[in-house]
């Protein structure tokens, strides 16, 4: 006998017998995406969730399908999406693969562990290891709180992590993790098994080493399969590994490597069929940029002599790497990220796991969403999905899925356990009937489609209760005789009773084909109407056509077709025009997306359907859904009901004209000054706010405005329609930015003088943009001047932005290399350049000649030395001089006179 762990779960958490296995019908994950697993097999997307999560998350329902709670591995929110009481800080990570999984404790109804995993992605980023947080449920008015927090388990580990139930005697559960042999950074490979029981979390976990093993890549998924017998372990860069795993002492044997042959090499997600006879994996390329990416989806034999070579690409295509996740309907689910950043809102499906090949039926973007999935999905204990299959096929085989068409018997069937007690479910609800082990339907009609489950109490306590669950879909007869009004939308003649009609829309069902005929004889024939999407009726008002429908189990129905044309006259709206703004504004386009949900509610107690033109509603083709976007134009409404149709409206939609805003997005304001900005014009309400801490804070509420410090500011403007007794408003805003600037503030000028590279280089303080000139004609943006000529300069300094200027006289001192005093009045005088009354007045200059002797001293304020001494020439030579500055400096150095 197979034991299924999912009751046993039940059984320790509640003395009382429940069914229901609901913990997995409620999933939360991406960016604020959920799914919700119906009784009957069906999902719903979930809206509500708050998670915001790259990769790892985790939840977990009552035993009912009742949300109790989910996390990201940091943040925990209860079942009314709000933070959990205490529930933040907890030390996962959404960037790790497997982030959190919850676990309740055994024998509390109340109490559950959440295990969490860190990851580190950089130096500055701590590794917080292997942890578990407490909530208990019963508190704060059933919303629950965190009453323990972070205890620690391991100080490092890798990202993966999984639980399965441990045999029913022991009454406790297990969950896995990789690490190093010491449970601290290094090479990763020992499984860790930790116990859960009524105890609690028994820190002396079980290990299992291997010497052969020798991770470094901690990402990818690790999982049981549900029956807990197999382990499935994927790390990216150093592959794929399965196990045997011993449920009841916690051991891993028989460690292979399952080699993957196909370029896109590198696992991440995995999982087992529900039968636990293949094994699933996303692989990619690992490629993480924004672009490039690829994945494959593939299937592996479990029973296979060579389980490598019995690989399968389900799928191949450009997408990112991915979770798989087995669900509580016995399907498989796949993310399908665009990037590490960037989900879809979809999710890909294997329909039928459990079969080999093709035949697990793969589909991709089957659940949309209406939010981003993005790589992770939640773990659960795999217990959870552990059932038998309830579908006894011909060859002795079984299967979890039967369809029959109505009026077929059938017959579910479990195992025959003397003294067993068998307990059955359609849809979550008991069926009252005793029926042993077995169901039997005679005549089934479509009422009896759904999800049947039963649960098996084994006599001896000893043994495991047993789940078994079958999804049945009994297909529709249709009506004998089906009936439909049509409107009369020929163009050239609509009160005629002849028009065209497309015969297809009369079926509604997509797993039935419908053949049309007019008339009995040619039905018996097989001679159909060849355009059944055009046809166009032969008698007026009324005529009676012949159906042939075969669904896709192969029953065929016989049945007439009765068409009732209704003349009909086309009108305008009573609710309309409808109206919507121009969405954007910045180009010479009126065109806007008109909500068509919104105008179909107009419609109290009838049906409408939207085309462009009337061909279309005559045909029924190229329907329009929303959100149409369009410029002003013209569509039709197909108003009906009951599938009857009730006239055509005609639907004008109008595209009013946005405000067009053209603002500067930069302004400067400077010190001290108000800064005024005079809106664009002609609006009919203006709104100027400033942002502050993420909150708007209004400041005026007329055309200009006066700005008086700098930050972010939006302006929100308005055109006010006033249309048939009612106001329609076209929104714009912009942003803008305001920068402070300042007039500058010297802070200090250090000039390198007496030098072959004479510099002057400035430091200023201020909150502008300055640029420097020495003559105020050339400004520069470098505060640094090299090559400067020896003199006195005016150092001036403004701000780019207008809010000021400062000037400084400055000066660069020098001496002539050489001087010829013949007379001429060109380089008569030999003086030092740069010392005046204001700069070094004090300064001291002696010359000597070339032996050093003295010759003369002169004043730096006077013209200078003429080349005597005494009032006798000197010979021409080279002359040395010393001059001692007022600020302690003395400068030495030589030059020529020439003769």
């Amino acid at each position: 006998m197979k034991k299924i762990g999912t009751l046993l779960l039940f059984l320790i958490l509640c003395p009382v017998f429940v069914s229901g296995q609901g913990e997995a019908s409620n999933w939360y994950f991406g960016n604020e995406a959920g799914l919700r697993f119906n009784n009957d097999g069906s999902v719903t997307a979930l809206k509500n969730g708050k998670l915001n999560t790259f990769e790892g998350c985790a939840a977990i329902s009552d035993t009912f399908g009742n949300l109790l709670f989910y996390t990201d591995g940091i943040t925990v929110y209860d079942r009314t999406d709000e933070i959990m009481e205490n529930g933040e800080g907890l030390l996962g990570d959404p960037t790790s693969t497997q982030s959190a999984l919850i676990v309740p404790k055994p024998e509390d109804p109340n109490q559950f562990y959440i295990f969490t995993v860190d990851t580190s992605i950089a130096e500055i980023d701590p590794d917080f290891g292997f942890n578990y947080t407490v909530v208990d449920i019963s508190l704060n008015n059933g919303s629950g709180s965190v009453i323990q927090k972070n205890v620690k388990l391991l100080k490092d580990s890798s990202e993966k992590i999984t639980a399965v139930l441990k045999d029913c005697s022991d009454n406790s559960v297990w969950v896995l993790t990789l690490g190093s042999t010491r449970g601290g950074s290094g090479t990763l490979n020992t499984y860790y098994s930790y116990e859960i029981n009524a105890a609690g979390v028994l820190n002396d976990p079980v290990k299992t080493a291997f010497d052969n093993l020798a991770i470094t890549d901690p990402r990818g998924y690790l999982k049981f399969s549900s029956d807990g017998t197999k382990i499935a372990s994927a790390n990216v860069r150093d592959g794929l590994y399965l196990y045997n795993f011993d449920a009841s002492t916690g051991i891993l044997t028989n460690q292979q490597q399952i080699t993957i042959s196909e370029q896109n090499q590198f696992p991440y997600g995995v999982e087992f069929s529900p039968e636990g006879d293949y094994l699933y994996v996303h692989t990619s390329n690992d490629n993480l940029q924004d672009s490039g990416h690829k994945s494959n989806l593939l299937q592996f034999d479990l029973n296979a002599p060579d389980i490598a070579a019995s690989e399968v690409i389900l799928d191949s295509r450009a997408i990112f790497r991915g979770a798989l996740q087995l669900a509580n309907n016995g399907k498989i689910y796949r993310t399908i990220a665009k990037s590490y950043n960037q989900g879809t809102p979809y999710l890909g499906v294997i329909n039928n796991p459990d079969e080999k090949g093709a035949a697990a039926n793969y589909e991709h973007n089957a659940v949309f969403l209406e939010r981003n999935a993005t790589q992770g999905l939640p773990p659960f204990i795999q217990s959870f999905f552990g059932k038998m299959q309830l579908v006894l096929n011909n060859d002795g085989t079984r299967s979890s899925t039967l369809s029959r068409c109505s009026g077929e018997a059938f017959r579910l069937e479990a195992e025959e356990i003397p003294g067993a007690t068998y307990s059955w479910f359609k849809n979550g609800l008991p069926i009252v009937v005793p029926t042993g082990y077995y169901l039997e339907i005679i005549n089934s009609d479509s009422d009896d489609s759904g999800r049947y489950s039963v649960d098996i109490m084994p006599s001896n306590p000893s043994e495991c209760p047993i789940l078994g669950e079958a999804l049945v879909k009994i297909h529709t007869v249709p009506d004998p005789i089906i009936s439909r009004t049509k409107c009369d939308l020929d163009v050239a003649n609509s009160m005629d009773g002849i028009t065209t009609i497309n015969l297809e829309k009369i079926n509604t069902d997509p797993d039935i084909l419908f053949y049309f005929y007019e008339s009995i004889s040619n039905r018996d024939n097989d001679i159909r109407i060849p355009n059944t999407t055009g046809y166009q009726n032969t008698s007026a008002f009324n005529q009676m056509l012949y159906y042939k429908a075969v669904n896709i189990l192969g029953c065929t129905y016989l049945g007439e077709l009765l068409l009732e044309i209704s003349p009909v006259s086309i009108g305008a709206s009573p609710y309309g025009p409808f109206y919507s703004c121009d969405e954007i504004s910045k180009d010479d386009i009126l065109l806007s997306s008109f909500d068509l949900e919104a105008i179909a509610e107009k419609y109290t107690n009838e049906e409408i359907r939207f085309y462009e033109t009337i061909e279309d509603v005559a045909l029924e083709k190229n329907e329009v859904n929303n959100l149409y976007i369009s410029e002003t134009s013209t569509i039709y409404g197909l108003r009906e009901s009951s599938g009857q149709c009730l006239g055509v409206d005609v639907i004008e939609l109008v595209v009013t004209e946005s405000p067009k805003l053209f603002l500067t997005e930069k302004y400067t304001i400077c010190e001290g000054k108000e800064l005024f900005i005079n809106g664009p014009e002609g609006f009919s309400t203006y709104r100027w706010s400033q942002q502050i801490n993420n909150r708007e804070e209004l400041i005026s509420e007329k055309p200009g405005v006066n700005i008086t410090e700098a930050g972010d500011y939006i302006l929100e403007t308005t055109f006010i329609y006033e249309i048939g007794g009612s106001e329609v408003r076209c929104e714009n805003s912009t942003k803008f930015t305001v920068i402070s600037s300042g007039k500058p503030i010297i802070q200090n000028i250090n000039i390198t003088d007496f030098s072959n590279n004479n510099s002057v280089e400035i430091e200023v303080e201020g909150e502008g943009i300055y640029e420097y000139s020495l003559d105020g004609i050339t400004y520069q943006t470098e505060n640094i001047f090299n090559n400067i000529e020896p003199g006195f300069l005016t150092l001036t300094i403004r701000d780019t932005n207008g809010c000021g200027e400062v000037a400084k006289d400055i000066s660069v001192m020098g001496y002539p290399k050489f001087f010829t005093p013949n007379g001429d009045g060109v380089n008569d005088y030999w003086q030092i350049t740069g010392i005046n009354e204001q700069f070094q007045p004090n300064a001291l200059i002696a010359i000597f000649d070339r032996y050093g002797k003295f010759v003369t001293q002169i004043n730096p304020e006077e013209q200078g030395w003429n080349g005597t001494s005494s009032s006798n020439i000197l010979p021409a030579s080279d002359y040395w001089f010393k001059l001692r500055l007022q600020d302690g400096r003395e400068i030495k150095g030589h030059f020529t006179l020439k003769r």
